[in-house]
């Protein structure tokens, strides 16, 4: 990365202030008004000669706090309720001929591909999802891809073997590739580049809240097991394929499609939310996809950056996700049931901090100590799992080793600084479509090698020190510790 960082001018240039080093920038609230520093002050300064009230744009973005943000959580809820369960089905009558993994015969590395070739197809799609979302809208866009999901996830409670499976998971990707991405670009039409921080913490705890709920519906669909002839994780997937078939009718009606073309605001409402932007807002009369946009985005020194930044991130924070449920029962000890519950607790106890640390991000206008100070947080919570996986007889009790979770969960607060961060650097909706795509890409790829490494790990350790994961925590502790120099 050394010859894109020769100057910080070049970067600066592209919206992207990297001098606030100073914690006085993490704790002082930053005013709209006044001298600018970063890309966002820049955009907002540049909006027209505002003639309407505090009280009627606050109004506004209360209203689109209802029909924007709310939607796009449920939309996000389901979504990764859907995509990642298999961690909870996994661990479902574990080792009987009931179990996921007997019943379709999984053996070695196939169920870290079953997780993983769902990004293959979201990396690929990343960038046609978010130019069709801007050519029908978002109205018509989240609805289609939920039935489509939704049907999908309901066909994986069918299949008979670990090729059908991943079929079946690769499919899956199809329809979702949309739904971070598209969420992300669509606030771009809505919010304010300050503004957007908080709503994409909110819309990121709908992650949280799902492997919450993920793991407390596995806990009740385990007694189901034999009922109607079907296994537990069978339940499963027929259960939750069909709440995004349901609900897609009601995020239909609660979403807007465009502030030039929404029925749902009056005009003066129309006129606000179009002109209180500047420079900054993405309108839907742009062009959809341009190649100068796409050259552009990817001959700039912050696309590499936060592609970088973003894999480091977002690598560790997939593997837990996916496979604490299994650490929790296999190398702690826990029973199905708590390890499930231990599971969702430690989401549950995330979930306020992903409103409150971006907020604080908006309130005081500063994103990079936002961005590193969880990272650093959770950097002790692998270091001691790391130390107690390489020392069996360490004397740590298996309580304590738990609450390390929670501090490996802290990384997870960073993610809608930074994907906030990069919006705010993209101007039009075809730098958004295509940098904001990118950005994501970075997610699909950290998803892919977070799988894949931890399954080299397990086997690597699984002769010597099963089921220990010490190589494997200490590359994620690692990792952590050497993005920033990015």
């Amino acid at each position: 990365m050394a010859p894109f960082l020769r100057s910080s001018k070049a970067l600066q240039q592209e919206g992207v202030y990297i001098g606030g080093w100073s914690f006085r920038n993490v704790l002082t609230p930053k005013k709209s008004a006044g001298v600018h520093s970063s890309a966002e002050d820049t955009v907002e300064r540049n909006a027209v000669e505002q003639d309407w009230t505090a009280e009627e744009e606050r109004a506004l973005v209360r209203k689109l706090d209802l029909r924007v943000l709310f939607p796009c959580c449920i939309v996000y809820f389901l979504a990764y309720l859907d995509r990642a369960n298999l961690g909870n089905v996994r661990i479902l009558e574990e080792e009987t001929p009931d179990g996921l993994e007997e019943s379709l015969r999984l053996h070695g590395t196939d169920f870290n591909w079953a997780v993983s070739i769902t990004y293959f197809a979201v990396t690929a799609l990343l960038i046609p999802s978010n130019l069709l979302m801007k050519k029908i809208s978002a109205k018509n866009f989240f609805p289609l891809v939920m039935i489509l999901w939704g049907t999908i996830v309901m066909s994986i409670s069918s299949v008979k073997s670990a090729a059908g499976l991943l079929a079946a998971r690769f499919m899956l990707g199809i329809p979702e590739s949309g739904v971070v991405p598209c969420c992300v670009l669509y606030f771009s039409f809505w919010y304010k580049p300050s503004e957007r921080s908080f709503r994409l913490g909110v819309f990121h705890s709908a992650n949280a809240l799902a492997s919450a709920v993920s793991g407390l519906l596995a806990i009740a669909m385990n007694h189901l097991n034999g009922h109607g002839g079907l296994k537990a994780w069978q339940w499963v997937f027929l259960i939750e394929g069909a709440l995004p078939i349901g609900l897609s009718v009601v995020v239909y009606f609660l979403l807007l499609r465009f502030p030039e073309t929404s029925t749902a605001l009056t005009e003066r409402q129309r006129y606000i939310a179009i002109h209180r932007f500047g420079r900054g807002s993405t309108r839907k009369t742009d062009v959809t996809w341009s190649w100068p946009a796409f050259i552009r985005i990817f001959s700039r020194p912050s696309t590499y950056v936060f592609f970088v930044s973003y894999v480091s991130l977002c690598i560790v924070c997939v593997a837990q996700a996916t496979f604490l449920p299994t650490i929790l029962s296999s190398f702690l000890k826990f029973s199905v049931t708590k390890s499930n519950l231990y599971t969702a607790v430690c989401n549950l106890t995330v979930l306020p901090l992903y409103w409150i640390w971006p907020f604080h991000s908006d309130w005081t206008r500063e994103r990079m100590w936002h961005y590193i100070f969880p990272v650093l947080c959770s950097i002790p919570g692998y270091a001691v799992w790391t130390y107690a996986s390489a020392h069996p007889d360490n004397g740590i009790s298996n309580i304590a080793l738990y609450g390390m979770a929670f501090l490996g969960q802290m990384v997870l607060i960073s993610q809608p600084v930074v994907l906030s961060y990069r919006s705010s650097t993209l101007y039009g909706a075809a730098e958004q479509a295509v940098g904001g795509a990118a950005a994501v890409a970075s997610l699909s790829i950290a998803s892919i090698l977070g799988m894949h490494h931890v399954a080299h790990c397990r086997l690597v350790d699984s002769h010597k020190q099963a089921p220990r994961y010490t190589p494997s925590g200490t590359a994620h502790a690692t990792t952590k510790a050497s993005w920033r120099r990015v």
